[in-house]
């Protein structure tokens, strides 16, 4: 599911143009792509139904949002040659590749011609628009990136834009690694990327942003809601046979210390790297990846 956070970047990276227009050739607009997850959290049954209530609510801005959201983002061919260079490095021979967090399948349309693709979201409408987008016979799963069972392996398992950030208990992000631990064959890689503590101060300190798409807007804003935890609040004002409709949401991303991560990774994967890339969000930042591998079974 994608979350619009390549807007605020990008006003980010527009200021910074007028300091240094050599560093605004490394600033590269993102998104968060990720899926947003039916939280398991233990508690009470009003709890269990707060926050389902709360997801079907998360799922409905992103299904109202699915048809525009190609016309609002940017080209993603920058992270499609990063993902393809760190697999091939640490596979020699990927063949399948499921990309969980999917969201309108920019990603995986590009990769189509060099692997067996596949794609999860859990919103119906970034899925609906990517099945219109991709080779028919591509599989794409309706599932939730904490908690997903496919009747598939694959040789990469991949989720692009800081998805996992939101997940926001530690707990979800190891459920994560073992999903796509199971998912995986021996030999096969893992790659993500996240926001850190420092990227997420940073979008919140910067002013609401305002991005029109045709005829729609969508405005945004972040604040900190916990040490490590943040509301996106989401405006999103759409217009059409002569009826304007505004949904509001507020989104919570959560992220954890890379060591914390490499640790939980260290449990299940082996060779697990970190990348740091400069298309941060600041002119000192860096945008921070994780890789590893499924261990090949010994027997």
């Amino acid at each position: 599911m994608a979350l619009l956070v390549h807007l605020v970047m990008l006003d980010l990276c527009r200021s910074q143009e007028k300091r240094s227009r050599a560093k605004l050739a490394a600033c590269q607009a993102q998104r968060l792509t990720g899926s947003s997850t039916r939280f398991q959290f233990p508690g009470s049954f009003s709890d269990c139904v707060a926050s389902a209530c709360r997801v079907d609510l998360i799922v409905a801005i992103y299904d109202a949002f699915a048809p525009h959201y190609d016309a609002a983002t940017g080209d993603p061919s920058t992270e499609i040659a990063f993902i393809e260079s760190i697999i091939k490095h640490a596979h020699l021979q990927p063949v399948t590749l499921l990309e969980v967090a999917c969201g309108t399948g920019g990603i995986i349309a590009s990769l189509a011609g060099s692997y067996q693709v596949a794609g999860l979201d859990i919103s119906p409408g970034m899925l609906a628009v990517a099945r219109r987008k991709l080779p028919e016979g591509i599989p794409l799963y309706e599932a939730d990136m904490s908690s997903f069972a496919l009747n598939a392996k694959f040789d990469a398992v991949i989720c692009v834009y800081h998805g996992i950030n939101h997940l926001l208990r530690f707990s979800d992000w190891e459920r994560f690694f073992e999903c796509a631990y199971r998912h995986l064959n021996d030999g096969g890689v893992l790659a993500f990327d996240i926001f850190t503590i420092d990227d997420l101060k940073i979008i919140a300190s910067s002013q609401e942003t305002a991005q029109q798409f045709g005829e729609n807007y969508v405005r945004m804003r972040v604040r900190a809601s916990a040490e490590a935890v943040f509301d996106w609040i989401i405006e999103l004002e759409l217009q059409g046979n002569g009826r304007r409709e505004l949904l509001t949401e507020v989104i919570r991303t959560a992220t954890f210390s890379p060591e914390k991560i490499r640790q939980a990774l260290g449990e299940r994967f082996v060779d697990i790297q970190i990348f740091e890339t400069n298309s941060a969000i600041n002119e000192s930042g860096t945008r921070i990846w994780f890789v590893c591998t499924k261990p090949r079974s010994t027997v």
